[in-house]
């Protein structure tokens, strides 16, 4: 890896996403992470470089797990998909997510317009998306 260009890829990624300090609120960790993903997708990073922008991007308490994470990982070096899977495991819990896919199968119209209901079903159809992935299930 070319460590020279993260300082590079840093800086033109800086105003893309903010710092992730940790914390309990698992819709700002999903936001941070789904911005990373998006920021990935338009620049031309290698999986390591990926990991050491993420990484650069933490504060606080967030920079605790990720030094406990590296202890874990030991002599491997992390790829993005192991510290996209560690962050989830973290910062995702299972009844968090669980919870959204009751919301997701429980969700109504009710007084809420089309566009408003169709954002609800985008936001809570990322964590059924077995349930979403044909036309035909979508419609359902």
């Amino acid at each position: 890896m070319d460590r020279a260009r993260i300082p590079l890829l840093e800086r033109s990624v800086k105003d893309r996403f903010t710092l992730f300090q940790g914390g309990a609120d698992p819709w700002v960790a999903r936001s941070w992470l789904k911005n990373l993903k998006s920021t990935f997708g338009y620049m031309n990073c290698t999986d390591e470089e990926k990991v050491e922008l993420a990484a650069y991007r933490l504060k606080d308490q967030a920079v605790t797990w990720w030094d406990m994470q590296k202890m874990i990982f030991g002599e491997r070096h992390a790829t993005w998909s192991m510290f996209r899977d560690a962050f989830e495991r973290q910062y995702f819990p299972a009844t968090f997510c669980l919870a959204r896919r009751l919301e997701f199968l429980n969700l109504k119209q009710g007084d809420h317009s089309v566009m408003e209901c169709n954002e609800e079903f985008s936001r809570l159809a990322e964590f059924c998306p077995h349930l979403v992935a044909q036309d035909y299930h979508r419609m359902q």
